[in-house]
């Protein structure tokens, strides 16, 4: 198997690169993000080429693509700005890093097998239970790139035959080891492990929801998808297990017996009234989430408190 990851220095990029088969050869692309080579290199990832590329200037796309002609069976493009508050006060900018790099890459890549790593957010503006076979009309920057970018996925495909296959995961998001610092779960940890504070600010009401799965499910789903036969399709990759951002702040207090208070604060960009089920992925890829919220925290919080060495 030959692995092409784009956005390899990212959270799922990691993740990925760490539990792929040592006998498969994989490209890493990667922006700028120096200490990317020095973590391959502390977990002896030899089986993995890094590339650095900047996606967002063609010439440098194509010069990277070029190096990998025919080279390619399965491709996963992690790549995004996934700062939707910045995004939303600046929607230019979700053009410039969502959409445009997307179609940099498509311009130059042949390979069998695209996996997009799109994202649920799609469905904003829509309430309750969702899925593909909705009609949707994404409401804020980055859920109108993500749709963009699905739309022109199946352009490239159809039309140009640049490549044969290819999945859009509608993911709906994971936790754990080499997430970003900003994130809720880090953030929610780092408290219940402070003996000093005790109070969490959320923004919004806190009546939106997360459903998110701990990043080894995630990563057990993806390979999944990778190995499949199963091809240009649009599915929702979720744990099924919506709850709002209060409960689960009350959860994880439950999970390491910590008083916590609530404290909100401003408004949610985005403000999440929907949710999905992951029986169509297990149909179609026989993938469930089987790690606990409890087991998922519990497995990060020792993580974090060994320092993450291999990072």
């Amino acid at each position: 198997m030959n692995l092409l990851v784009v956005g390899a220095s990212g959270f799922i990029g990691k993740n990925l690169l760490l539990k792929i088969p040592k006998d498969w050869n994989a490209f890493g692309i990667y922006r700028s993000d120096e200490t990317f080579p020095t973590f391959l290199k502390k977990n002896n990832l030899l089986n993995v080429e890094p590339i650095r590329c900047n996606l967002e200037n063609i010439r440098e796309v194509k010069n990277a693509l070029t190096k990998l002609e025919n080279a390619v069976d399965v491709c996963v493009y992690l790549a995004a700005n996934t700062n939707v508050r910045r995004l939303v006060e600046y929607p230019t900018l979700d053009v410039a890093t969502n959409i445009t790099p997307l179609l940099n890459f498509l311009q130059h890549f042949q390979g069998r097998r695209l996996i997009f790593f799109s994202s649920g957010a799609v469905y904003m503006g829509l309430k309750g239970r969702v899925s593909p076979s909705l009609k949707i009309n994404p409401t804020i920057p980055y859920a109108i790139s993500k749709y963009a970018s699905e739309l022109y996925i199946k352009f490239y495909q159809n039309t140009r035959k640049t490549f044969q296959e290819y999945v859009n995961l509608r993911f709906f998001g994971a936790y754990g080891p080499y997430e970003p610092s900003r994130k809720i779960s880090t953030k929610l940890i780092e408290l219940v492990e402070n003996p000093k504070e005790n109070e969490f600010t959320i923004f919004g009401d806190g009546e939106n929801y997360i459903d998110f799965m701990y990043i080894d499910d995630a990563m057990r789903g993806l390979l999944t998808v990778i190995n499949s036969q199963k091809s240009n399709i649009t599915v929702d990759f979720c744990s099924g297990n919506a709850q709002t951002i209060n409960q689960l702040v009350e959860k994880v207090a439950q999970i390491f017996s910590k008083e916590i208070r609530i404290k909100h604060v401003g408004i949610s960009p985005e403000y999440i009234t929907f949710y999905a089920s992951p029986k169509r992925m297990f149909q179609l890829f026989g993938f469930r989430p089987t790690i606990s919220l409890k087991d998922g925290f519990e497995k990060f919080a020792s993580w974090l408190e060994k320092g993450s060495l291999k990072s």
